[in-house]
């Protein structure tokens, strides 16, 4: 059975977080907002793969984009963290209300 916060809202995030590289950048930019280029650089990865990883993670809420200049600038967005929260919680729920085996 498909849960609808699962399979509506909670899917792109946990999707995106699935990935050890995007996890990666999740947390270079919990440092603050950053351009494609300067977060490949200690990644070893090259800036379009990056863009790439970027791009899903923006699809899922996790990371907003702007233009400075000619480059795009990233920062995380926690609370696209929200739907992913909102499903483990309605499992937490869920959990509490079966009745304990032994």
């Amino acid at each position: 059975m498909n849960h609808p916060a699962f399979g509506s809202e909670a899917q792109p995030v946990f999707s995106a977080l699935a990935d050890s590289t995007r996890c990666a950048l999740l947390e270079r930019l919990r440092d603050g907002e950053s351009s494609a280029s300067r977060l490949a650089k200690p990644l070893g990865i090259s800036r379009q793969a990056v863009a790439k990883h970027l791009h899903v993670l923006a699809e899922a809420g996790l990371v907003r984009h702007w233009r400075e200049g000619r480059e795009t600038v990233f920062e995380i967005r926690l609370q696209g963290l929200a739907p992913a929260e909102a499903y483990l919680k309605s499992l937490r729920a869920a959990g509490d209300k079966v009745p304990a085996t032994g």
